[in-house]
């Protein structure tokens, strides 16, 4: 009985997905089109398959674009529905939409840092006595 409804709520249009509902921000722009910059969304609901996301540019239904998350990176999309400044993209591929909600941390540069012996340094024309 369980299948019948699952396949009728399919049917119906509703999401078999599990989304998160958050507020983060993130990048569209139209698929190869490299003469204009990115624009900022704001993602109201993730999973893992799509997203719902506000945006100040209108984009066509079935327009391909890419979409920017912090800490997952570009990810092809098209969009399946456009209303009042919303948009529903399905992915091309499957992500891991935690990904997007872990914090972002600043790395130490340690690496850059240069460790020199003081000592076997001087600067030119100064005498040390």
């Amino acid at each position: 009985m369980s299948g019948a409804i699952e396949q009728q709520s399919v049917q119906q249009g509703k999401r078999t997905r599990q989304r998160d509902s958050l507020l983060l921000m993130g990048t569209i722009k139209a698929a190869g089109d490299y003469a204009r910059q990115t624009q900022p969304i704001r993602v109201r609901n993730l999973s893992s398959t799509g997203l719902m996301a506000d945006s100040q540019v209108d984009y066509d239904l079935g327009a391909s674009v890419e979409i920017g998350l912090r800490g997952i990176g570009i990810v092809a999309g098209e969009i399946i529905w456009v209303r009042d400044g919303r948009m529903g993209i399905t992915f091309g591929e499957t992500i891991d939409p935690k990904r997007a909600r872990q914090p972002v941390v600043a790395k130490t540069d340690d690496h850059l840092r240069k460790i020199v012996d003081i000592g076997k340094i001087r600067r030119p024309g100064l005498r040390i006595d």
